[in-house]
């Protein structure tokens, strides 16, 4: 594998050269710093950028679109990257080596359509395509109560402020859906292209050289230039007392959601430390969680336990019964403090790290994840695959134990069934 950073017109490009995929997976990605705004416009911009643009302005001729160079596969999305909100186009397509020549252009050229040649119409997104993808916005946040899960982590994200600002709540976001316009939206849009950060990573088979002339022909970009922008978010205080809300719901399982933040860390602690100790309290089979909350009490469907590195945030998820939560909760409470006494097994940190080595290992097998990986060293200003294995050999038990004293109970959100 191979890696290359060009510095083009106003944008960066990433190569990967290898030779394992027929493939080529690319990402353009467009940052831009989060701030409570982007709510009203992030979910609805990458509705409309994803189903139009300006050559093309229906499904039927995009699809006929794909026809001709080989059907790319294509996703847009916005998604949250600590303190910025990345606007990301996903592509995968035939590598012209088992096409005809000529290909790579032609699908970047059709791709990057989508993001850079919206469909506009008198200074503002197409009216009715607008209006279509507006009502199907606001029927999603109208029946996200029919999601537990997702209606769960985003009340909990209501409750819990980790990027400097409160969340808008669903109500709030369907207001600001009817209220949001055509030129509304083009104005953000607008505002995205001239404050944003473009990079786009490109990995396969081919010649760098070859695909630097391709971008160089094809796209151009005038935003932001600059390469310092760190994602990164501190918490800087917690609840000392928790803050726990309880919902009602008609669900007969009970969804529960325990939000934790990590102070005073430091960068080999967020991106090493914090990994295994997320994996030993709620990363598998052996974890401690399962073992006390659902192997010996038998009081959980699931549980686990997500890391956010960038934010230094950690969510616990379980599904329960609602009238389990006040021992779930004390179990949970429990087996954190474990963590910070070192009541864990030496068997299984060093099992958590070898799953670790093993997923270093996986990432050259997968090339969206060769991608992602690589992502990860640009955003995270992170470490390569090699320098990662060795850094985590360093991490000791008394690491994790010290971690554990920095992570905080912050908020708990309980969507309570009635099953009984």
């Amino acid at each position: 594998m191979k890696c290359k950073k060009y510095s083009m017109d106003g944008y960066d490009l990433y190569t990967i050269e290898t030779d394992r995929f027929k493939t080529v997976e690319m990402k353009m990605n467009i940052r831009i710093d989060d701030s409570k705004k982007i709510d009203k416009y992030a979910s609805m911009l990458w509705r409309m950028l994803v189903s139009t643009s300006y050559k093309y302005d229906s499904i039927k001729e995009i699809n006929e679109a794909c026809a001709e160079i080989y059907d790319p596969s294509f996703t847009i999305r916005a998604i949250g990257s600590g303190s910025q909100v990345v606007f990301s186009l996903s592509a995968s397509f035939v590598n012209e080596k088992y096409t005809e020549e000529g290909m790579h252009e032609a699908n970047i050229k059709f791709l990057s359509e989508f993001l850079f040649k919206p469909r506009i119409i008198d200074g503002a997104f197409d009216e009715e395509i607008f209006n279509i993808k507006k009502k199907k916005l606001i029927d999603y946040y109208s029946s996200m109560k029919d999601y537990p899960r997702e209606y769960a982590d985003h009340r909990l994200e209501e409750e819990m402020i980790t990027l400097g600002y409160k969340v808008s709540s669903i109500d709030e976001l369907i207001k600001m859906a009817e209220e949001l316009s055509p030129k509304d939206l083009y104005d953000f849009y607008k505002n995205l292209m001239k404050n944003g950060k473009l990079d786009i990573f490109i990995c396969g088979n081919f010649s760098s050289k070859e695909m630097k002339k391709i971008f160089a022909k094809n796209i151009k970009f005038n935003g932001r230039v600059d390469d310092d922008i760190d994602h990164r978010v501190f918490q800087k205080k917690y609840n000392i007392k928790p803050n726990i809300v309880i919902e009602d719901a008609p669900n007969v399982q009970s969804n529960l959601i325990v939000g934790c933040k990590c102070l005073d860390i430091t960068e080999f602690e967020r991106n090493y430390v914090f990994i295994l100790y997320s994996w030993i309290l709620g990363g598998g089979a052996n974890c401690l969680l399962n073992q006390s909350v659902r192997e010996n009490n038998s009081l959980c469907y699931y549980i686990y336990a997500v890391r956010k590195a960038l934010t230094g945030v950690m969510k616990i998820y379980a599904g329960i019964n609602g009238e389990d939560f006040d021992k779930t909760y004390e179990l949970i409470q429990k087996e954190m403090k474990n963590m910070e006494l070192g009541k864990f097994s030496l068997e299984l940190f060093e099992g958590v790290k070898k799953i670790y080595y093993s997923s270093l290992i996986s990432v050259m097998d997968y090339q969206d994840d060769m991608v992602d990986s690589y992502i990860y060293q640009i955003y995270n200003n992170g470490d390569d695959l090699e320098k990662r294995k060795k850094m985590m050999e360093k991490v000791t038990r008394e690491d994790v134990i010290n971690f554990a004293k920095k992570v905080h109970i912050d908020t708990v959100y309980l969507l309570r069934g009635d099953a009984k």
